[in-house]
């Protein structure tokens, strides 16, 4: 017998090419957080010396932040910005358009189709098959687009807790 397909999860994948830009600026975003105060952890080590003592919670937590922007978002951000622009560039031309107004301009279907020509069963045949071929490319079940940040920060977490 063989294997069961599952089928393809076409508004994930479609979610996904929505939240390519969003995904882009929160990278630029987390990149400014960390170059804003680079003399952070120093400040944060001489504040017992000239305070009263005390570290300041609100600086060790802005340190504890930064460390987690750097070692596990950033990376992970980047890692599916790759892959999702390389499906992308692994399209045709034509189907490159297709993404770029759709998903990453945001236009309407019917100002796509109109744009490039297309019936309705044009549209939604080559939608479909735009997707799919997506979906395989960034490794479907398995792609690292699947992985949600706040999973690989709690991930990130528990392993620092196991080390201690």
């Amino acid at each position: 017998m063989g294997a069961v397909s599952r089928p393809i999860p076409f508004t994930r994948v479609e979610n996904w090419l929505f939240a390519l830009p969003v995904w882009k600026s929160q990278l630029e975003s987390m990149r400014e957080q960390l170059s804003r105060i680079p003399g952070l952890t120093q400040k944060f080590d001489l504040v017992p010396i000239y305070g009263k003592g005390q570290k300041n919670e609100a600086i060790l937590n802005e340190v504890i932040r930064r460390l987690q922007l750097q070692n596990v978002e950033i990376p992970l951000m980047e890692l599916k910005i790759d892959v999702l622009e390389a499906a992308i560039h692994s399209l045709q031309e034509e189907d490159r358009q297709f993404v770029e107004e759709r998903y990453l301009r945001r236009l309407p279907s019917m100002l796509v189709m109109e744009k490039l020509g297309f019936t309705h069963r044009m549209y939604y045949k080559r939608r479909k098959r735009l997707l799919s071929h997506i979906y395989r490319f960034v490794g479907g079940e398995a792609s690292i687009l699947f992985v949600d940040d706040n999973e690989a920060n709690s991930d990130a977490g528990s392993s620092n807790d196991s080390e201690e």
